[in-house]
């Protein structure tokens, strides 16, 4: 009888081992598969903490003051069209959009640019201002309806930036033309708003070809993982990176939406270098390569802009200028088969030449020593660290024309004189206490010792206003006419025998305030101010402005006193301001990226003299201009009236001069860096700059009006007293008329 083998079942062990198996294999998928969500969570939380705050360090930016227009302002055609260019409008017939004018005989038409200004945003206007021989006649708007004011946005002049820094310039999604969007994403993602964040038949071609060649030599990325590289991830070519991409790309597209990531892009995308700093976005790209805003850019700029996202230094315009045309080409032609070009459109943009700015020049960031005053009221507003790389906005009171011409007097007139010889200058528009330019030294375009800053040297006879407007402000006992005695005086200082002496080594007996001023007289000014008492002349420079404490002895009286240009053009301001005085100021205003005010410079003024005794002073300074110390005025501008001060420390060590005319106070300080001789005096060194400046800028004669309160009054020659109007031959000045006292009969 046969026996049939029946099969054995699979043995215990066997039967455990698969089941160990099967359960690790389990285990170790979930363990993966929590590993890779916990790390989706942190890439979640690291996108979305960078992404929906702030996502980058944008420099401040800081900008000249905003020309303001208004009929009866005096400015002429030629300085308007000079204020356009150089805010880079094009000249345009046709005006067809921001950003350009037109000149027609007395009239210029200007199609202002839309700008974020201190009161909020302002449209886009067309204007026309109508000139005639004093300035500004009328400003006639689209409408044809006339208006009394019109300003033009303020100039970009530099972007705080700290070395290694990126540099970039935040735009919006609405401020970005239709055209450069549907160009950037038909170069760089055709299918962008279709896709999740990732295209995978793109990362599976890329990945195949690196595989087969053993390295990454091409990428597949989508315009949403190239903005997750950009902001969170480094440019190592590695399938680490490439795999953390994706994630994140994924991430970006789940969280926000397309126009928030092709806004963020727009602003992340780096293009192009600038010495150390690093350019980018599209806004500030717009500037670097054109110098002006997206909006105003034509096709062919458009298209080179685009083309350079491939390699901003590879096909770097300044450098290989014909690689970067035949990528700007090669993006033009895909526009035009594409249809986002007409034929005619493509044909004129491929025959266009790069038309590139400068490197560095993209802003008028040349002006060191007024950066240096800024930044340090900057510095005194106490902003944080965090809000000052937010893209907050500093208005100045900068006006580029003036601080041009200052430069280039300095120049002019320093070439003249040995190398030693260093300078600096200020212009106040004294009314606002508004610094509109400085200088500070020589070579004004590079950063260094600022002079007008921090150059405390002495100022010789610059004390003396100080000193007869606190002797004017006694009226019962001085008026113009007062009599001062020139003669010899003997003085112990500092336990030494002082004799001051008058610069010509002469005596003149008994001469009048007025003259003693105007002629800038030692002796007499050393007598008028012992007998007011160096108390009050200290209470003079601390009313007209000096916050610091200084010590004075009797050398003080003639400038042994060491201010810096900045401080003596405070105490002028305020002489020049009809005894108002203001702290000068070079901040306007601090905004942040949206138009918020963060700071704006108070408006409040102090009346520290009355405009009675100011005028007195005023007049004294006038007569300088005419018949004293700086007389040369009345030789370079006959007819014009202008008034102001010179001034000479000891052995012509320094030479100074301030003056002002209606509108700007100027103050002029040279000397050399060592303290030695320069063998000038205030007239004929400081002068001759101040003359400079004003004879290529013009000069608007001063007009003083006699305050209530003052009136002529004619005094004698021989005692200083008033007297009545028919005598002979007596002196008529302005005088205090409540503090005259009784006439005098006329002298025999």
């Amino acid at each position: 009888m046969s026996s049939k083998k029946r099969v054995a079942p699979a043995s215990g062990p066997l039967r455990r081992y698969l089941r160990y198996s099967a359960m690790t294999l389990l285990k170790l998928a979930l363990a993966l598969f929590m590993t890779l969500v916990l790390y989706l969570i942190y890439l979640d939380s690291k996108v979305t903490q960078v992404f929906s705050g702030q996502k980058w360090q944008v420099p401040a930016q800081i900008y000249a003051r905003s020309l303001t227009l208004y009929p009866g302002k005096y400015f002429s055609q030629t300085e308007l069209i000079a204020e356009l260019e150089q805010l880079q409008y094009q000249r345009n017939p046709q005006l067809s959009g921001p950003g350009q004018y037109s000149v027609s005989r007395n009239h210029v038409t200007v199609f202002r640019r839309a700008f974020t200004y201190i009161e909020g945003e302002e449209a886009a206007a067309l204007f026309s201002v109508e000139f005639n021989r004093s300035g500004i006649n009328r400003i006639i708007y689209r409408n044809q309806e006339s208006v009394n004011f019109a300003r033009l946005e303020p100039q970009l002049i530099e972007h705080l930036v700290s070395p290694h820094q990126e540099d970039r310039e935040l735009v919006r999604l609405e401020q970005v033309p239709p055209l450069v969007r549907e160009t950037l994403l038909l170069v760089e993602d055709r299918d962008f708003y279709q896709h999740r964040g990732v295209s995978p038949m793109s990362v599976l071609r890329a990945l195949w070809v690196n595989f087969s060649a053993g390295r990454t030599v091409q990428g597949g990325s989508t315009l949403t993982q190239q903005l997750a590289k950009n902001m969170y991830l480094s440019s190592d070519r590695t399938l680490w990176r490439k795999g953390n991409e994706a994630l994140m790309a994924l991430i970006l597209d789940f969280r926000y939406s397309k126009d928030q990531i092709l806004e963020a892009y727009l602003n992340e995308i780096f293009i192009g270098q600038n010495h150390n700093t690093a350019v980018h976005g599209f806004g500030l790209g717009a500037r670097f390569y054109f110098g002006k805003p997206l909006s105003e850019l034509d096709h062919s700029e458009y298209a080179l802009l685009i083309g350079l996202l491939k390699g901003p230094s590879y096909y770097d315009p300044r450098r290989f200028e014909q690689r970067a045309l035949q990528r700007r080409d090669l993006v033009l032609r895909l526009m035009f088969e594409q249809h986002l070009l007409d034929r005619q459109a493509f044909e004129q943009a491929v025959q266009q030449p790069l038309k590139l700015v400068p490197r560095g020049q993209y802003l008028n960031a040349n002006y060191p020593a007024y950066m240096d005053a800024v930044k340090k009221e900057l510095r005194q507003l106490n902003l944080s660290p965090a809000l000052m790389q937010s893209g907050i906005k500093v208005f100045t009171f900068l006006d580029t024309a003036a601080q041009r011409q200052a430069e280039q007097s300095v120049s002019r007139q320093l070439a003249q004189w040995p190398a030693e010889l260093e300078a600096a200058m200020l212009v106040v528009n004294y009314q606002q206490a508004e610094i509109q330019a400085l200088v500070g030294g020589k070579a004004a375009g590079f950063a260094g010792f600022n002079r007008a800053l921090d150059a405390r040297r002495q100022i010789g006879s610059m004390i003396k206003p100080v000193i007869y407007l606190e002797a004017l402000e006694q009226a019962g006992r001085f008026q113009l006419a007062t009599l001062l005695q020139d003669q010899p005086l003997s003085l112990k200082s500092n336990n030494q025998h002082w004799q001051p002496q008058n610069f010509d080594q002469q005596f003149r007996g008994a001469v009048s305030l007025n003259q003693a001023l105007a002629e800038s007289l030692n002796v007499p000014t050393v007598r008028l101010g012992l007998q007011l008492g160096l108390p009050k002349v200290q209470d003079g420079l601390r009313r007209l402005g000096l916050t610091r404490n200084v010590h004075l002895h009797p050398s003080s009286l003639l400038g042994a006193l060491e201010l810096s240009p900045w401080e003596v053009s405070q105490l002028y301001q305020t002489i020049a301001n009809n005894g108002v005085y203001q702290p000068l100021a070079t901040v306007q205003a601090v905004t942040d990226q949206h138009g918020y005010a963060l700071y704006q410079r108070s408006g409040q003024r102090y009346a520290r003299y009355s405009p009675q005794t100011v005028y007195l002073l005023q007049h004294a300074l006038i007569e300088a201009g005419l018949t004293g110390t700086a007389r040369s005025l009345q030789h370079s501008f006959a007819n014009q009236q202008l008034a102001g001060k010179t001034g000479t420390s000891s052995d012509y060590r320094d030479s100074w001069f301030s003056g002002f005319d209606q509108d700007s106070l100027v103050t002029v300080w040279l000397g050399r860096d060592d303290n030695q001789a320069t063998g000038l005096t205030g007239g004929s060194g400081a002068l001759r700059v101040f003359s400079d400046y004003f004879t290529h800028k013009g000069v608007h004669s001063l007009i003083r009006y006699m305050p209530e309160g003052v009136s002529w009054q004619a005094f004698s020659r021989k005692t200083g007293f008033p007297v009545v109007d028919n005598c002979a031959n007596p002196l008529l000045l302005p005088a205090i008329s409540g503090e005259i006292p009784a006439l005098s009969p006329c002298d025999d």
